[in-house]
């Protein structure tokens, strides 16, 4: 079978089977094609692979037939109905004519948007409207869900918005470090200081060759010399007080230079969030949206601070630490090096193994702090019906669900790999041991340069250690920036346009026309309603519970834009102004109060940090509250909100 093109996301004619476009090019459909739905589901709920295309005047089912497309066409002119029947897992697009249906094709979730614009486009033509512009291009949202992957078609986990098949690590971490780029000053003098620290160690380890063949006398001939031995012993305490001395500074500038990096991502991802539509928030958790800005920008903040330079630094001492072995004695190098390969090999074995657990982990985390996001702000509705017990054992489960893949965690990679690490980094000092030992035995080298070789590979061995534990904390950082970059990559569905009017004086006339508007652009809230109020005009919206009352408001106020048609304010289309001089002057009052912490005040100035006292007290007799407020001890000082 094909693979199917992602038309949720775009309907584009490029995303059909090079086949049929061909068939198409050869005159099986007449007229410009307007729509193109994949019908993805047979008869018998069985996986196809079918298209719908609409034209001028035609609607045109293609199905694959022995390797060959055969198309049915109906003329549009002779529909009757056009419905979507919503199933489980599948939706069903029912066209009937003459009384009965003429054609009936299923769908998975996925198709299902393109498929009710394909209804709509329908509509528009049975209701004798004509046709609307070509809707295959329509763009997806920025911040809407996408089910699969558009370039290798995996399933996106319901935690996240990016394919962890396509996800390039390296080029993740890579672009953190754009955050770095204000403070590289900082950051080279930290490696610079770190680099000095490490060239300080070997100097001390080359110490030891003297110290053991001449200080002690281990080498053939050489009498034992106690000035030597403090000449030695001197110059390596000199060499340790340089090191600490250099040390305060070097992680006064790498930890100052991580708390930097990390508050300017904070900053960065909270401002951006507030940039953002209602329709991204009300498809996302809170408490997973928290934990993108303080947990998953902590944990950059260790992988800035220190893994970026101790990474760099483990790989220089590999090549420093290397060299003087084999300058030292290449034979011995040789058998010292051989445990290298098993190491490489581990560290790759475990590297994926880890990344799955912390990214399990990290959803179970969202898990568990989004239980708690969403009881603490409604303990009061928590208390009036007795549910604390329901709200403990919700969060219990949650809490046991990250105890287990934690546990699996620890029993597996993490308990596993650390020993398996250090039982290959021993095997070389083992082997060192045994053929150098070999060598004095036989005469052909001293002790002094056994006890040297053995401090540089100790000194070899540290940095390949942490190469294997960094690969841990790489991971980690990695799946936190990634979701982090989720976060700054979305773009605001509702924003202002290229030369937006300034809504410096508005008399207050709104005007709706042919008003459409789905949430999930499937199921429409509002269709086709047209409505004027003159400015000044108070009017009263009636309904039952999901008619459209406060989706209306959203519209005005456009926290969401319209499906279909516009909506214009003193003659303007709403998506002319620019939106935050809009909202200025428009007065919201919520179905959900919401009290930030602060004053009285404070909370009523919200909209207007400037105003005077006497605009404060303006507006709470304006709402009638003026009274009440001054009933409390405090009055408008009195404090409110979360707690």
């Amino acid at each position: 079978m094909t693979a199917a093109p992602d038309n949720e996301s775009n309907d584009s004619l490029d995303h059909l089977p090079a086949d049929l476009l061909e068939r198409l090019a050869e005159g099986a459909g007449p007229g410009a094609i307007r729509a193109v739905v994949h019908v993805d589901l047979d008869d018998h709920g069985k996986y196809t692979e079918d298209y719908l295309l609409l034209t001028d005047d035609r609607l045109g089912h293609f199905t694959r037939e022995d390797g060959q497309w055969r198309s049915d066409w109906l003329e549009t002119e002779s529909l009757e109905s056009v419905t979507i029947i919503e199933g489980l897992g599948m939706s069903l697009l029912r066209i009937r004519a003459g009384g009965r249906p003429v054609l009936e094709s299923r769908f998975t979730l996925r198709h299902t948007k393109a498929a009710a614009r394909l209804q709509r486009q329908l509509d528009r033509i049975i209701q004798g409207e004509g046709q609307a512009e070509v809707t295959f291009d329509e763009p997806a949202h920025p911040d809407e869900k996408k089910i699969r992957c558009e370039k290798c078609g995996h399933v996106i986990p319901a935690w996240s918005d990016i394919c962890q098949a396509c996800m390039n690590r390296r080029k993740i971490l890579f672009r953190l470090l754009d955050f770095v780029k204000p403070y590289l000053p900082r950051a080279i003098g930290a490696f610079c200081l770190a680099l000095l620290m490490t060239s300080m160690a070997m100097a001390q380890m080359w110490i030891l060759l003297p110290l053991a063949n001449r200080g002690f006398g281990a080498a053939k001939g050489i009498e034992p010399s106690f000035r030597i031995i403090v000449l030695a012993v001197a110059t390596m305490t000199g060499l340790l007080v340089a090191r600490t001395v250099i040390q305060i500074f070097q992680l006064r500038l790498s930890l100052g230079l991580g708390t930097l990096v990390s508050r300017k991502i904070r900053s960065e991802v909270y401002a951006h969030m507030h940039k953002l539509s209602l329709s991204f928030f009300s498809k996302r958790q809170t408490g997973a949206l928290v934990t993108r800005v303080t947990s998953d920008t902590e944990r950059l903040w260790y992988f800035v601070s220190s893994m970026c330079i101790d990474m760099i630094l483990a790989f220089l001492t590999l090549i420093g630490v290397g060299t003087c072995l084999f300058v030292i004695n290449w034979r011995l190098a040789i058998f010292a090096l051989m445990p290298v390969p098993l190491l490489l090999a581990l560290t790759v074995f475990f590297h994926g193994r880890l990344h799955r657990s912390f990214r399990r982990m990290w959803h179970r985390w969202a898990q568990v702090t989004a239980v708690v996001a969403d009881a603490l702000p409604g303990v009061r509705v928590i208390k009036a019906f007795s549910q604390e017990d329901r709200e403990v054992a919700r969060f219990e489960a949650k809490s046991n669900s990250l105890f287990e893949v934690e546990m699996d965690y620890i029993a597996g990679a993490r308990s596993i790999f650390a020993p398996l690490m250090l039982f290959a980094s021993g095997l070389g000092s083992l082997i060192v041991w045994l053929v150098g030992g070999w060598g004095l035995y036989q005469g052909q080298t001293d002790l002094g340069t056994l006890i040297a070789f053995q401090g540089f590979l100790g000194m070899f061995l540290i940095p390949i250690r942490q190469i294997a534990h960094m690969d841990e904390m790489l991971n980690r950082a990695a799946t936190s920036a990634q979701r982090i970059f989720e976060i700054l990559d979305t773009e605001p569905v509702i924003h202002s346009k290229a030369g937006a009017l300034k809504a410096d004086a508005v008399e207050g006339k709104i005007e709706l026309r042919n008003v459409s508007f789905s949430y999930d652009g499937v199921r429409q809230v509002l269709k086709d309603v047209n409505i004027a109020i003159e400015a000044g005009q108070m009017i009263g919206l009636a309904g039952p519970s999901g008619g459209g009352k406060t989706t209306m408001v959203n519209l005005i106020s456009r926290f969401y834009d319209t499906l279909e048609g516009q909506i214009l304010i003193d003659g303007v289309d709403i998506r002319d102004y620019d939106v935050s001089e809009l909202r200025t002057k428009i007065g919201v009052v919520l179905q959900e109060p919401f009290l930030f912490h602060g004053t009285l005040g404070e909370n009523i100035a919200y909209g207007n940090p400037d105003a005077s006292p006497e605009e404060v007290i303006a507006a709470a007799r304006a709402a009638n509250a003026n009274d009440f407020i001054l009933g409390f001890p405090d009055g408008y000082d009195t404090m409110v909100g979360e707690r």
